[in-house]
């Protein structure tokens, strides 16, 4: 009985999971999720996104945004089951977004679904939004001088509730239309019916159980659900089970509603620019309305205030599909040829009364705000010196700097959300790592960073020890036109077979690196400028009569190269004035060559 399951409604609350719930073991931390929630509910906890259960308003957004299906609807379709399989009468209760929702089933097809799943009737809330525009309209006359929020949006209505508890009073004590509807179906079917509300948005599904409603219904599905219900029911159907065919019945006429009960009268007796009516939706709109009406800067008598545009653009109704689309596919089908109507202004008149009194208390979510110090604290940990510095990029999910340091301080994100501090940190790390590197990465032979901190250690050996250090520099000669014959990944293969020609050749004590472009450098510790000389005409006449290989090429390619030479002495102090000699001495040989070699005098 229905009066039985009033007295478990509260044990059922508690034991219901959360309505929007998060899968770590899925999230790929894109942090969509974050950006796209318009009351900032979702927190990053140890690299991996959660909702703050208390401060969500179950919009649904970062369900449709989350590609890894990490945010997920709780599943409520286990109670729809419960209650087919039980004895009741048990009817179908659709918004009237069902059309588009359950596109391409017609109106007839998806009535034949529901039969065949076991439920006894089929409704929908078409006639619960007239019901409730017409006592808006009464409303609304009634205190026309009062300032009034309208919204049968549960998203809306937790918004107003939690985050501008100060409203509550002003929202318009009218129940939703579904419940409108369903009360009549109790009264038209009897007590013991049970309804099951399919809803094209989830926050529905827990608001259904607000003890206000005293348990107008008893189970709520969203429209998605319903279609998994469908299926699974189709397979059963394709092993033998009987269909159920439905007869057609009339269309309810919406004579006196828009959007989820809104009076039509209320928007043909406005005029646009008066501010009296305002029409709103979306949080982030709302939410800059109310707050200009708390600072006085406008006073409207109304506010018809929703968070999608319209329940056809509900996350449950046919995701995917534009609204533009769905708009025309439930245009379509009102207006379809042969469909009989009942006006509702008519079959108003002659049905029961129902109550549709509610009462709204406000649930202020209390979020702690740090001191200005140690909000600037918090900044300069992400290396902004002061307020003036922040970017107030928005990539974080926070419209500014401030806002995500206070989200900090209250544990609710981490400076990891930060894109430009982690492309600055992301930068240092290249760097550094660039700064460990040693090896060039074109030949494999040691590069100007590994050569210069190699030659300081060893001019500083022999500035200590007087141990013999000789440099030889060899540059390539003429190596653009090798380029131009071979191309630059041949060009490239032959400084590779060079590189390695000079490392063959030397003592495992000696270094072999390339300083720049074609110029190779080896460095010979513990060896003077004689033995130098004889070691740098040995590796020139190698190059000379190597024959290299490129890329692409079958040809030979034929090298020359000249040659510097310098020995530390004692005027030699630092690595550069080692470098400095050979280099001297390489421009000489280079200016009387190709295929030279020049030795630096020794000071």
């Amino acid at each position: 009985m229905r009066g039985e399951s009033d007295g478990t409604a509260v044990s059922e609350a508690a034991e219901r999971q959360p309505l929007i719930g998060h899968r770590k073991a899925t999230c790929t931390e894109c942090w969509g999720c974050v950006r796209v929630c318009p009351v900032r509910a979702i927190r990053v906890v140890d690299g991996r996104s959660e909702v703050i259960q208390e401060k969500c308003v179950a919009c649904g957004l970062c369900v449709g945004e989350c590609g890894a299906a990490a945010h997920q609807v709780r599943d409520d379709t286990p109670a729809v089951w419960d209650l087919l399989a039980s004895r009741r009468t048990v009817v179908a209760l659709l918004a009237s977004e069902f059309i588009a929702a359950m596109h391409p089933m017609t109106p007839l097809a998806v009535e034949r679904a529901l039969a065949g799943l076991g439920f006894a009737s089929v409704e929908t809330a078409a006639l619960g939004e007239e019901i409730v525009a017409m006592e808006y309209q009464r409303a609304y006359a009634r205190e026309a001088s009062l300032f009034l929020i309208r919204s049968t949006c549960p998203v809306v209505v937790e918004f107003v509730r939690k985050y501008h508890p100060a409203l509550a009073p002003a929202l318009a004590p009218i129940v939703p239309p579904y419940v409108a509807q369903a009360r009549l179906i109790r009264s038209l079917y009897g007590d013991d019916v049970a309804i099951v509300y399919v809803s094209p948005c989830y926050a529905r599904k827990d608001e259904v159980y607000d003890e206000e409603f005293g348990g107008a219904i008893d189970a709520a599905i969203d429209f998605t659900e319903l279609k998994r219900m469908i299926a699974e029911t189709e397979r059963s159907v394709q092993r033998g089970v009987s269909q159920v065919t439905p007869t057609a019945r009339p269309r309810i006429l919406k004579e006196v509603s828009l959007t989820d009960g809104f009076p039509r009268e209320t928007i043909d007796g406005c005029f646009p620019g008066d501010g009296e009516v305002q029409v709103v939706r979306g949080l982030p709109v709302l939410d800059r309305l109310l707050r200009a009406i708390a600072a006085g800067d406008t006073a409207p008598t109304l506010i018809d205030a929703l968070n999608c545009e319209g329940c056809i653009d509900g996350p449950a109704v046919n995701p995917g599909m534009s609204l533009f689309a769905k708009r025309n596919v439930d245009r379509a089908s009102r207006n379809a040829v042969g469909v009989a109507t009942v006006s509702t202004k008519t079959l108003v008149e002659v049905l029961p009364k129902v109550d549709l009194v509610r009462s709204f208390r406000p649930s202020p979510v209390h979020v702690p705000r740090p001191s200005p110090a140690v909000v600037d604290a918090l900044l300069a940990e992400a290396g902004f010196a002061s307020r003036a510095e922040t970017p107030d990029c928005g990539a974080c999910g926070y419209p500014t700097c401030v806002e995500h340091a206070e989200a900090i301080f209250r544990g609710e994100s981490s400076w990891e959300m930060c894109f430009p501090l982690q492309r600055r940190r992301l930068r240092s790390a290249e760097e550094a790592v660039s700064a460990l590197v040693t090896v060039d990465e074109g030949t494999g032979v040691w590069n100007a960073r590994a050569f210069d901190e190699r030659v300081a250690l060893e001019v500083a050996r022999f500035a200590r020890y007087g141990t013999p250090l000789s440099l030889v520099l060899l540059d390539v000669d003429g190596f653009g036109a090798v380029n131009d014959l071979v191309g630059e990944r041949g060009g490239d293969a032959v400084l590779r077979q060079l590189a390695e020609l000079l490392a063959q050749n030397v003592r495992s004590t000696d270094m072999v690196a390339r300083v720049r472009g074609d110029q190779f450098a080896v460095l010979l510790p513990g060896v003077g400028k004689t033995a130098a000389f004889a070691v740098a005409e040995k590796l020139r006449t190698l190059i000379r009569e190597r024959s290299f290989e490129a890329d692409g090429y079958t040809g030979d390619v034929r090298l020359t190269a000249c040659a510097g030479i310098a020995a530390a002495h004692s005027g030699t102090i630092e690595g550069d004035d080692l470098v400095e000699a050979a280099e001297q001495a390489l421009k000489a040989a280079i200016l009387e060559g190709p295929d030279r070699t020049r030795i630096a005098p020794s000071g």
